[in-house]
């Protein structure tokens, strides 16, 4: 999932077709016509029916540059909006954004990611049409032109400076949900409002949104509203400090329990404790068919136990 999403849908929105090995330990071939029950039941199905040794994917056209925009806003309300309208309007290619910390340690700075690719694959961008009713402090607006990989390549410095630090291999107790995007600012305020720099750590929060008509795989589960919002915690805490742990599986539990109550989602990768009820829960009407998947290709139930599914 990214700053395509709202374009091109997440990346399983994107296979052709796959060659997996199931829990029985058959190789098969699948696509949406040839095993489309396994083919539905490993995209985004967690590692349940099937491991993934090939996939083929959809590509497009890559720009030689990009331009990039990071615009700040104050306003929490003011930054969804905005967000919203550039997705629904299809404005730009790339639409994410992060909350920063500000002067006083409060998570109340958010800053929006665009970008508009440039030939081949889309026009010269117009800086006054791309940012046309946009709400935010033009005094803090930075605007670059980038190589391409330059722009795919961006937080490979940060990656570097973490792994020098150590805090690479810090414990990563991660909240990720997928809210509402009528709710998006209502659930995630609560949640940065509580946090501190000191309980993130050296981690990361980002918030935008995706395009619900974009997503066709069945297991990729998100709120019933035309334009879900991504938001993640993504924190990092030193492995020794346990009771940090505690409290922060803690917090995302009860995040979760709030953006499920108006119908929002876990986005599965992070650490939100969850157990078999919540699970089926999470996969709603497509859990009879990951059940009956799981029965067929992982009859003994082999296939990642650990997160509780089965």
């Amino acid at each position: 999932m990214g700053g395509q999403a709202h374009r091109y849908g997440v990346q399983v929105d994107n296979v052709t077709a796959l060659r997996v090995v199931t829990g029985a330990g058959e190789p098969v071939r699948c696509s949406p016509t040839r095993r489309p029950d396994l083919f539905h039941a490993v995209l985004a199905g967690l590692g349940q029916c099937g491991i993934i040794v090939e996939a083929t994917l959809r590509l497009v056209r890559a720009p030689r540059t990009v331009r990039h925009y990071l615009l700040a806003y104050d306003d929490l309300g003011t930054y969804v909006e905005d967000q919203r309208a550039l997705v629904e309007e299809d404005r730009f290619d790339y639409v994410g954004g992060q909350v920063f910390a500000d002067a006083r340690g409060m998570f109340r700075t958010y800053m929006m990611e665009v970008v508009a690719y440039g030939p081949p694959a889309g026009p010269e961008p117009d800086d006054a049409a791309l940012l046309r009713g946009l709400r935010h402090d033009p005094a803090r607006a930075r605007i670059a032109d980038l190589d391409y990989y330059a722009f795919l390549d961006r937080i490979a410095p940060a990656v570097a400076a973490l792994k020098e630090s150590g805090a690479w291999t810090f414990a990563h107790p991660w909240l990720n949900l997928l809210l509402p995007g009528d709710h998006a600012a209502e659930l995630s305020a609560p949640v940065l409002d509580a946090l501190t720099p000191a309980a993130l750590g050296p981690g990361v929060i980002q918030l935008y949104p995706i395009r619900r008509d974009r997503l066709t795989s069945p297991l990729f589960r998100t709120p019933d509203d035309p334009v879900p919002y991504l938001f993640d915690v993504l924190g990092a805490v030193p492995p020794d400090d346990t009771a940090a742990v505690r409290r922060a599986l803690a917090t995302n539990r009860a995040a979760y329990e709030a953006a499920a109550a108006v119908g929002g989602t876990q986005y599965p990768v992070g650490c939100v404790p969850f157990d078999r009820a919540d699970w089926r829960t999470q996969f709603g009407s497509a859990w009879p068919q990951l059940a009956a998947a799981k029965r067929t290709y992982d009859p003994h139930g082999i296939l990642t136990p650990g997160q509780g599914i089965f």
